[in-house]
């Protein structure tokens, strides 16, 4: 199992992770890891790229000015004095499905690494989820990157006239066709953007959905690889109350989750996710996205905002699930962080 911290996540030291959700149809690719996780770089002949061909899903707006270098990270402050375990979800738009900003570069570096390093923890996928991963890559490459971010990533002309993605960024050339195998696909749409995707599909008794497919370089207290082929419910086991208060709810929801709907969710704990869930419009595939993000706790309290963090953490105990205090572990942590903050 990949460390939790890999790094980033270090307690008692003064960094906490903030997580906000974007939800789009959640569909889980589970896949297992044996090639490169990029393509190489390739000569390119460009004399008139490519067009963006149209899908199904509703219109990306262009971002024809946008700095990647300059753009500041999400700030997602989703503090409550008192924490009750709800859907929380939010309205979302098709162009929130990826976040980009100055630290693209340092994370999709340390995502490469660790897909080389633990190929098997960070992705897996059954045969099932197949034509859902080839969806989600076919679109994301050949459509939404090149059209949100085009000063990033733009389509070409490759060897034989075979078309290709190419990042300004990192010089990698990528194919707009998936691989043969859901393993190598997924490898590459973890190397390329700063998400983990998790794809579910209907559970093959008609009840709940099931985690098929995953790539997830930044999964938080769980190994992600030994939930492949459980339903939703039951990888939500350690979550207290998660039974009592959202089981059937989140199961109806999905089921009612229309294409071309996009939703956002917030969540106020120490460790928050920006999370997208949509339904892919050929598969119907549940598509389940999320960018983790880190926060020193020095930043939370220039701008205020400790008071408002050190309450959210003693309000984890005091909402309607008081058992998150415990599931969050702020036992260990939470007193030298409200020292601090309120220092």
């Amino acid at each position: 199992m990949i460390p939790s911290s890999t790094g980033l996540i270090q307690w008692p030291s003064l960094s906490v992770i903030l997580c906000v959700g974007i939800i789009s149809s959640v569909a889980l690719l589970f896949a297992r890891l044996h090639k490169r996780p990029c393509v190489a770089p390739t000569s390119t002949s460009h004399h008139a790229s490519p067009e963006v061909k149209p899908t199904s899903y509703p219109p990306v707006e262009r971002m024809d000015d946008f700095d990647w270098k300059t753009k500041e990270p999400v700030k997602l402050r989703p503090f409550k004095p008192k924490y009750n375990l709800t859907m929380s979800i939010q309205d979302a738009t098709v162009n929130e499905i990826v976040e980009m900003d100055k630290n693209y570069l340092d994370r999709i570096t340390l995502r490469k690494n660790l897909i080389e390093q633990y190929p098997d923890q960070v992705s897996a996928a059954e045969a099932s989820a197949k034509p859902a991963i080839d969806e989600f890559y076919t679109w994301l490459v050949g459509t939404y990157l090149p059209t949100r971010f085009p000063l990033m990533f733009e389509l070409r002309y490759g060897n034989e006239k075979s078309q290709l993605l190419h990042s300004n960024v990192t010089g990698t050339d990528y194919p707009l066709e998936p691989d043969m195998s859901s393993v190598v696909t997924l490898r590459l749409m973890g190397g390329l953007v700063d998400d983990d995707f998790l794809f579910l599909l209907p559970s093959e008794d008609g009840d709940g959905y099931t985690l098929k497919a995953f790539v997830t370089c930044f999964p938080n207290g769980f190994d992600t690889a030994k939930k492949l082929n459980l339903k939703l419910r039951d990888i939500h086991k350690p979550v207290p109350q998660y039974k009592e208060k959202l089981e059937k709810s989140m199961d109806r929801y999905l089921d009612r989750l229309k294409t071309g709907k996009f939703i956002k969710r917030a969540n106020a704990r120490v460790r928050c996710e920006r999370q997208l869930v949509h339904r892919l419009p050929k598969t119907g595939a549940i598509l389940f996205s999320f960018q983790t993000y880190l926060y020193p706790l020095p930043e939370i309290k220039s701008e205020g905002l400790g008071e408002a963090l050190a309450e959210a953490i003693d309000g984890l105990k005091q909402g309607n699930v008081p058992g998150f205090h415990f599931y969050k572990r702020a036992a260990v942590w939470g007193e030298s962080a409200k020292a601090y903050l309120r220092g």
